[in-house]
């Protein structure tokens, strides 16, 4: 029997919180698998982040959508990150009978990373996955679990960096040659007049970013989309939870990242924004 090919659903925000979002996503799950699909997990949180570190006195500074990191704010994030909201996505799964397993990017060296930004480590404590190793992932696949992945990485010599969860789901997706969905709060990607796109080709992608039609946490997860189907996923979708059916994007909701070669996605343009609160 051929084996289907996985989903790997990114989440952040709304889809963690048990209050808003999550209770949907496990749905969603609960049917991709009893449609016979396997489904890895890959979270943010970067809302819980914020509260923490503001809780605790520390600034959020963002570069299009990319949490620049020192090494106080890297203990925040492993423990929100690795920690409350990997913890939470586990006991969802698991209370509605899906066997799942949390664990982060350090786990069996899943995300090797360099230091991100323009120039590489303008960003602090963040990497830019070099790849991923997934035998783990397969193995928990094989055994019937679903792996729930924090996007902390590594480097060769073990240093330990926070990675944006929409680059990590797309290096993962890329290596195991999955179909990504990159859940978020908006029902697509939009052009600059504020409607919906249906589907994005990767000089579609080059012009919404040079002209600043995408904007924020849409960045990464355009750029990635598109790295993402060029690097080996077998296909990138960008939407809400609202837009999934039984096992995976309605036809006629979200925004799905043609295939083609881009000319220059960078992960940041080169006209970076950054933006403190």
């Amino acid at each position: 029997m051929e084996r289907s090919v996985p989903l790997l659903v990114k989440i952040g925000g709304r889809e963690t919180d048990p209050s808003k979002g999550l209770a949907e996503v496990v749905a969603f799950v609960l049917r991709a698998q009893r449609s016979g699909r396997e489904v890895v997990v890959v979270h943010g949180g970067g809302e819980e982040v914020s509260e923490r570190a503001t809780a605790l006195g520390l600034p959020t500074v963002k570069v299009d959508g990319q949490r620049v990191t020192d090494a106080a704010l890297l203990d925040v994030v492993v423990e929100v990150l690795a920690g409350r909201v990997n913890g939470r996505i586990v006991n969802a799964l698991t209370d509605a009978g899906i066997p799942a397993v949390g664990l982060t990017g350090l786990s069996g060296r899943l995300l090797p990373v360099k230091p991100a930004g323009n120039p590489p480590g303008s960003l602090g404590l963040v990497g830019e996955p070099t790849g991923a190793r997934t035998r783990l992932l397969q193995t928990l696949l094989d055994e019937g679990y679903t792996p729930v992945v924090a996007p902390i990485g590594t480097d060769h010599d073990g240093g330990v960096y926070n990675v944006n969860a929409d680059v990590a789901a797309a290096a993962i997706a890329s290596a195991l040659g999955a179909e990504m969905l990159l859940i978020t709060d908006v029902p697509a990607v939009l052009d600059a007049s504020g409607a919906p796109l249906r589907s994005v080709g990767p000089k579609d992608a080059e012009a919404l970013l040079r002209t600043g039609a995408v904007t924020g946490g849409m960045i990464p997860k355009l750029t990635s989309a598109v790295r993402a189907v060029h690097g080996g996923a077998r296909s990138a979708w960008i939407g809400s939870v609202a837009g999934l059916a039984d096992d995976g994007p309605s036809p006629s909701a979200g925004t799905r990242i043609s295939p083609g070669r881009p000319a220059s996605v960078p992960l940041l343009p080169a006209n970076a924004r950054e933006v403190r609160r």
